[in-house]
């Protein structure tokens, strides 16, 4: 917020197709010369959507992890051949229903994490969900209720695809039926203290907007979690003190109290509704940066990177440090209810821990923003940032190092970064923005590790601005509740007159799958061959057919310990991961 300057936004000259048909009925779609093919993941067949996705992650067992936020049920679909289960239903461990819950929590059941150890011991699943219904009230805004939202930890079982309860990671956390944000991370590589940590972003509460015009904002108090980005570790650390402490890194910025050295979770402040989270690696994976988008008030929704011990200006700064919200004489402009006296007076005061947005959606003027203010959200120049994702392949030419930022008004935009990740990269477009999917409220987005993939969250409720992007329009979304699936086409850039075949060199031989010694002794060494899909299976048999061991691997060479084996002939059958048997043979053992 602070060192602010301009920021403009595609308002939307996308090139792109244009039409009532929904995305997933139509076979092709282009947009910037870029062709994609697009087709629903889930449903599999007919036309009901999942009741309101909202967490979606590519796992790293090739299976898209979803939560459905009021159905409290989390997913696993099979992303080539649409097979879909429930692996939990945690419908039991909320003590409110859709009956007594009036208005519902925003989200519910939400973010979803998987821990990067998951395949080698520590097959660890995080989920946040709202689990208490504390009460309603009804206030000069209307009917707002209170809620308690907590992250637990679930360990996957792979034998029977099921997922058991482990622990509470944090629990009694404030919850509302608006502004829980609800989005969780875990850092890609292990940190400064050699941990892994989870993130987690929870809002103001929404606190002075609309039915919650009432409620006090928390969001610059650092001894209230609401309005903050917290950082939790990602098992006990034992040299704590036994309790909750256990789950809160003794390197956080924010002491407990005045002695000792405990600290909370609190990571960074001054959020209203920050629903998007997300790390992005630099350097090879060397080092990384964490994005956030933040819904605005009335315009100026954020991307920023969230950095320790810093402050992102809510509810005194929305968006720049540029006055387009403050008051001046008679002339009163408010922020989460409350009137502003000088946004750049605010940032002036507070130099040392402000940090600004890499990006603000719709940064319009005071006048502007003042006339908007007076109508309904529809109205308002917002997109309504409802994740983000850092797209870092290069399947799809251009994309790399870009932010994909889903939004609730008006589709999925893009924007690309400059090589070191922190700030935008203007030159690729003079307006900042790529526009995507337009018509479309969309819940998430993420990306297959070969880049050419995407999987979109189409959110079940009301509205958009249509394919147009006309601010005021109010259309109802396509596709609610689908899972939309976005691949991208290759095309020859070059017209067929043109097009000579290049030079071959030959192809170098492509390795099969090799197992040794033969005969073998205690240990059986096998190696994958080129490009298998992971897992590899590898079936130790009797010549009759009988199962003497089965291992999973996901190392293209690993080892069998068939020490335990009786001497004889036996079938050595090699599966990849797609469940295509790519080697048989037959082993001596001696």
């Amino acid at each position: 917020m602070k060192n602010s300057r301009p920021y403009l936004l595609c308002l939307f000259a996308c090139l792109c197709l244009t039409s009532s048909i929904p995305l997933s009925a139509q076979s092709t779609v282009t947009w910037y010369n870029q062709s994609f093919k697009i087709d629903t993941l889930y449903p599999a067949t007919g036309s009901t959507g999942m009741n309101s996705p909202w967490e979606v992650v590519y796992g790293p067992d090739d299976s898209l992890w979803v939560t459905a936020s009021h159905d409290y049920k989390i997913w696993k679909i099979h992303p080539g051949n649409k097979g879909a289960r429930v692996v939990l239903d945690m419908n039991s461990l909320k003590d409110f229903t859709a009956a007594t819950a009036n208005p519902w929590p925003q989200g519910g059941l939400m973010g979803l994490a998987i821990h990067p150890g998951f395949y080698t011991g520590k097959p660890w699943v995080y989920i946040a969900y709202v689990y208490h219904l504390i009460g309603c009230s009804t206030g000069s805004g209307g009917t707002y209720c209170s809620y308690n939202t907590k992250i637990v930890r679930y360990q996957y079982n792979s034998a029977n695809g099921t997922l058991t309860y482990m622990d509470d990671v944090i629990s009694g956390l404030d919850g509302s039926n608006d502004h829980n944000s609800g989005r969780l991370r875990i850092s890609p590589v292990p940190e400064g203290d050699g941990n892994y940590h989870l993130y987690y972003t929870i809002g103001d509460m929404g606190a002075g907007n609309l039915a919650n015009v009432d409620r006090p904002n928390y969001a610059q108090d650092t001894t209230v979690i609401e309005g903050k980005v917290l950082r939790l570790n990602t098992q006990p650390d034992l040299s704590q003190p036994a309790g909750p402490q256990q789950w809160i890194p003794a390197d956080n910025p924010f002491p407990a109290g005045a002695a000792g050295s405990a600290k909370t979770p609190i990571y960074s402040f001054g959020h209203r509704n920050p629903q998007g989270l997300d790390f992005g690696t630099m350097d090879g994976g060397a080092s990384y940066i964490l994005y956030s988008s933040e819904h605005g008030d009335q315009s100026d929704d954020e991307v920023n990177i969230i950095l320790p011990h810093s402050n992102y200006g809510w509810p005194k700064v929305a968006g720049l440090c540029d006055d387009n919200y403050s008051s001046f004489l008679n002339d009163t402009m408010y922020l989460a209810g409350k009137s502003v006296i000088s946004e750049s007076g605010f940032c002036d005061s507070t130099p040392t821990t402000l940090v600004s947005p890499i990006f603000a959606f719709y940064n319009w003027d005071r006048n502007d923003n003042k006339a908007s203010g007076v109508l309904g959200n529809m109205h308002w120049p917002t997109i309504a940032p409802s994740s983000i994702f850092w797209y870092g392949a290069s399947a799809i030419p251009g994309w790399n190092n870009s932010l994909l930022i889903p939004s609730l008004k008006n589709g999925l935009f893009r924007i690309k970064l400059k090589a070191d990740g922190l700030s935008i990269d203007s030159t690729v477009n003079p307006t900042d923005t790529l526009h995507y999917l337009a018509g479309y409220r969309l819940r998430n987005i993420t990306a297959a590790p070969t880049g050419d993939t995407l999987f979109v969250a189409v959110d079940n409720s009301c509205c958009t601005l249509g394919t147009t992007g006309t601010i005021g329009n109010n259309i109802a979304s396509p596709d609610l509740g689908f899972i939309l699936r976005m691949v991208y086409l290759t095309t020859l850039a070059l017209p067929d007159s043109m097009y000579k075949t290049p030079p071959q060199s030959p192809a170098a031989p492509v390795q099969p799958p090799v197992v040794r010694p033969n005969p073998a002794h205690g240990m059986l060494y096998v190696q994958g061959g080129d490009r298998q899909r992971k897992p590899l299976l590898a079936q130790l048999m009797t010549i009759t057919g009988q199962l003497i061991l089965s291992q999973q691997a996901y190392d293209d060479n690993f080892s069998l310990n068939i020490s335990g084996c009786q001497p004889g002939v036996y079938v050595l059958r090699l599966f990849n991961g797609a469940g295509v048997q790519v080697l048989t043979q037959k082993v001596l053992v001696e």
